[in-house]
């Protein structure tokens, strides 16, 4: 069986599953002019009459489209031409920029869903929202019954060096951490406003920051406040000493696409707090692993916080249980059972 995956990320080095392995994969790179990147149907046609050039269709079995729209019409168009069957992911730029704003292509969707052998979401909270808002009723089923809910996977460091031993917490002093990116959309104000919320009802609380500054206001704001700690970006060693000098991480973003640093503070112990309807939100049931929460009430992040605490050692235990799920060599052996599903040429 010989796939064609475009723009394919997951490490398939020695994964072998039913007859498909790493040798059998071909991966297309796509490149454009500058003109090709702001016409959609041009740029498809581009990738379409690349992969027709380059490869020998009739020796392929299946295409892999890692995004809906911007990969999966082209796989769209070599199923309509040659019979390939393919599959697609939906993610972030999907469902937050052509779903949300490109309203004259939400068809060019619907048609790219419905011939899709199968559909891959990164999350229950992406899938729930697609076909409850973009997908008609009188396909809402068929769509759901070829879909598949697989997350993106961590660096391997993170499971190595899990940190299993107990932690001591003090509820009266807060430590709190945030890394990542640093911009509006991470929406830090907010957690910025449970902190202080907190303060204000007699704790001592530390926020931890590390990342790179890419709204400038943000260092005038953590200067303003003393209880902020900013760090620069910095390597995946620094992030494991921060987080295990931490006791909660959060992170309520308006739009994320997943957040795979909310698996890497699980892989060391630490509880999270993340944003209902988001990448992240449906991966565990709420209250296992953290809370989802209102990314702009800072008074219920404030309560959920609290909780964290009082139930602590609990949510870190479960962190460290589950975190396995985000492991690559698994996922990429789920994602072989799926390929392994489809027709073969």
């Amino acid at each position: 069986m010989k796939i064609i995956n475009e723009a394919f990320t997951l490490p398939f080095k020695n994964i072998k599953h039913n007859g498909v392995s790493a040798s059998n994969l071909k991966v297309f790179d796509r490149k454009f002019n500058f003109f090709d990147r702001f016409v959609f149907f041009r740029k498809q046609y581009v990738i379409y009459k690349r992969i027709c050039a380059e490869y020998s269709l009739n020796e392929l079995s299946l295409v892999h489209a890692h995004t809906l729209f911007s990969a999966g019409f082209s796989a769209y168009l070599l199923k309509k031409k040659f019979g390939l069957p393919y599959i697609a992911s939906i993610r972030n730029t999907d469902i937050n920029t052509f779903y949300k704003y490109m309203l004259h292509l939400r068809n060019v969707g619907s048609i790219i869903l419905n011939n899709a052998q199968y559909i891959i979401f990164i999350s229950p909270s992406y899938r729930d929202l697609v076909l409850n808002k973009y997908v008609t009723k009188k396909n809402r089923q068929s769509i759901l019954d070829k879909s598949f809910v697989i997350p993106n996977g961590i660096d391997g460091y993170f499971l190595d060096n899990k940190y299993v031993l107990k932690r001591n917490i003090d509820i009266q002093n807060i430590k709190l951490i945030y890394i990542g990116g640093i911009d509006s959309n991470k929406n830090i104000k907010t957690t910025i406003k449970a902190c202080k919320l907190l303060i204000d009802n007699g704790y001592s609380v530390r926020f931890t920051i590390v990342g790179e500054i890419i709204d400038v206001k943000y260092h005038k704001i953590f200067a303003d406040n003393s209880f902020i700690s900013y760090y620069p970006k910095c390597s995946k060693e620094q992030i494991v000493f921060y987080l295990r000098n931490s006791d909660i991480f959060i992170m309520p973003s308006i739009l994320e696409t997943f957040g795979l640093v909310y698996a890497e503070a699980m892989s060391q112990g630490i509880p999270i707090i993340y944003s209902k309807g988001q990448g992240f939100d449906g991966q565990f049931d709420n209250g296992i692993v953290g809370y989802a929460v209102n990314c702009f009430d800072y008074k219920d992040i404030s309560e959920k916080i609290i909780d964290l605490y009082n139930n602590y050692q609990q949510f870190s235990e479960q962190c460290l249980s589950m975190v396995d799920k985000f492991n690559w060599s698994t996922i990429a052996q789920e994602y072989m059972k799926i390929y392994n599903l489809c027709p073969r040429n």
